[in-house]
């Protein structure tokens, strides 16, 4: 793969370090039985910013509108079902804010507040798994050299606009400190 998806694939791995963080936490979370709800908080600001801000924005702005052009359907194929997950995505992590801010404040609901948080684990390594081995390949094959550089050149200001370079570095290390 060359820079028109590895932009994606570099923000896929910094999104699998904070998923696999996360699961780390919630395997404590329920030996503990309790929940450290600085750490959902952390979570959930990673991935409404950098996964779906930065990367969802980069990928819906940028990628899907130059595959469409190119003749990749938006429905009814990969496109269409890369935007339902990202959309479910939102949807978790809205119930999720909903779930620990519940258990914040009542000290109930721990096994749904995990439960959460493993259904978004999992949406996100299936719907990586097959963005990086089913659609940028995909993507890659389609695009002519003037759609990799006005693509690439989308990513960058998406990811200047919507996070800016000092966020999107300090997302990137909340990841890890999830």
């Amino acid at each position: 793969m060359d820079e028109f998806t590895q932009s994606l694939v570099r923000d896929h791995e910094t999104i699998l370090k904070a998923v696999n963080r996360l699961e780390e936490r919630v395997e404590e979370w329920r030996r503990l039985n309790t929940v450290d709800v600085d750490s959902v908080k952390r979570f959930i600001e990673f991935a409404r910013f950098f996964t779906d801000r930065c990367h969802h924005g980069k990928e819906e702005r940028c990628l899907f509108p130059c595959m469409e052009r190119r003749g990749i359907p938006r429905e009814g194929g990969p496109i269409g079902v890369m935007l339902y997950e990202h959309e479910l995505g939102r949807q978790l992590i809205k119930s999720l804010e909903q779930s620990a801010e519940s258990y914040s404040k009542t000290g109930k609901g721990l096994e749904n507040l995990l439960s959460i948080c493993e259904d978004y684990v999992s949406l996100i390594r299936q719907h990586i798994e097959k963005e990086n081995n089913i659609l940028f390949p995909m993507a890659e094959s389609v695009a002519s050299d003037e759609d990799r550089n006005s693509t690439t050149n989308c990513y960058e200001k998406v990811e200047s606009v919507e996070v800016g370079e000092e966020t999107h570095r300090r997302l990137e290390k909340l990841a890890e400190e999830i």
